[in-house]
């Protein structure tokens, strides 16, 4: 794999060998130049239990990522194998439905052979794409403004700026199960990111980003800037590697994430066979 797929899988590798260990049915097939996955949104039963699965739309997610000659063989494997009952991740034997979600990479799903595309359904989301640094950014203006936050003392405060700038982020979700910086003007937050520390697939620690925002009356100030660049610098006092997305259409965020010399990856399509929702 290039650096950029390698870095990407580095960093969420872990979560899905969780999965397996949680008992959910796994198939993976990783080479030196591509990886899919496949997993049980929880765990399979047998072979019936997933044909139940399939007629409410609920089977597993899929990720492919590397070269697409490899992944189209790869897919192919899989989907034979289910068919003649040799998988082992999967009691039974059949057709192998398509998953009700799967993240391709960009040029992984450029190259997908027509046999595949069609298994996986018409329908298609916004892309995604990855960001990652692994080295020190050079310290922004207002940097001294940047801190960590205790949680319980600017929670509200978190709560507001995310909600106003970032509304459909996930970290509002996961608000309290995530470390938290911000731009601290006195009394008020001007900016938020939030951070979750996950372990890599080589052993070493990661940070992945969720739910930056600048509060909507202060933009324009280099808040954002001195937020993002500011929590990587500190988190890579104690982490190896930040990683974070954004969703493609997000030119404004592009701009600065570039400014700041934040290194850009591939972006990610979402394939699926029910119309997904719009971002």
């Amino acid at each position: 794999m290039d650096q950029s797929t390698e870095v990407f899988w580095r960093t969420g590798a872990l979560r899905w060998q969780t999965m397996a260990e949680e008992g959910h049915n796994l198939f993976s097939d990783v080479g030196p130049e591509h990886a899919v996955v496949l997993t049980a949104a929880r765990p399979l039963k047998d072979f019936d239990d997933l044909l139940v699965r399939e007629k409410e739309h609920e089977f597993v997610r899929m990720l492919a990522i590397g070269v697409p000659d490899a992944v189209n063989t790869s897919l192919d494997r899989v989907r034979e194998q289910a068919a003649e009952g040799n998988l082992a991740a999967l009691p039974g034997r059949g057709a192998l439905p398509a998953p009700s979600r799967a993240m391709l990479q960009s040029n992984t799903h450029d190259g997908l052979a027509d046999r595949h595309r069609d298994w996986l359904g018409p329908h298609i989301g916004n892309r995604w794409d990855f960001f990652y640094s692994d080295s020190p950014l050079p310290t922004p203006k207002g940097d001294e403004f940047v801190a960590r936050l205790d949680l319980p003392t600017w929670r509200a405060e978190i709560e507001r700026v995310i909600s106003a700038s970032n509304p459909t982020t996930s970290a509002l979700r996961d608000l309290d199960d995530l470390t938290w910086y911000g731009y601290i003007d006195g009394n008020l937050l001007g900016g938020a990111m939030g951070v979750e520390r996950l372990p890599n697939a080589d052993g070493t620690n990661g940070s992945h980003f969720a739910g930056l925002g600048t509060d909507p009356e202060l933009q324009g100030n280099g808040i954002g800037g001195a937020v993002m660049a500011g929590t990587i610098n500190r988190e890579l006092n104690e982490v190896e590697i930040v990683s974070f997305g954004m969703w493609s259409w997000n030119d404004r965020a592009r701009k600065l994430y570039r400014r700041l010399g934040i290194t850009e990856g591939y972006s990610y399509v979402t394939h699926s066979r029910e119309p997904l929702p719009e971002q």
